[in-house]
C-alpha cells in the first residue's frame, strides 16, 4: 500500500530527492503502523511529538490505510 508523509523543518532533510514541496509517498506492507513509517523515514523520537494521518493527531501504534497521509509537526517556540 502507499500512503504519503509530509515533513517540516529540521525533518525536510530526511526526504529523499524525489520528494516535492516537502512530500513523498512511500510505499509499506498493508496494515503497517505510523510508528513503522516514522522509522522507515528515521524521525528521532524527539521528532514525533505530533503527528497526525488525515489531519488527525494519533499515536505511533495507528494502523495506516492506503493512501493516508502522515504529517509530522514540528513544535515552535518562542514568546
Amino acid at each position: 500500500m502507499r500512503v504519503g508523509v509530509a515533513l517540516f523543518g529540521q525533518y525536510l532533510q530526511l526526504l529523499p530527492s524525489e520528494s516535492e514541496n516537502g512530500h513523498v509517498f512511500v510505499d509499506v506492507q498493508e496494515a503497517a503502523t505510523v510508528g513503522e513509517v516514522l522509522d522507515l523515514m528515521q524521525i528521532p523520537p524527539e521528532g514525533r511529538t505530533y503527528v497526525t494521518v488525515n489531519g488527525k493527531h494519533v499515536g505511533e501504534d495507528v494502523a495506516l490505510a492506503d493512501k493516508d497521509e502522515i504529517r509530522v509537526i514540528v513544535p515552535l517556540g518562542g514568546g
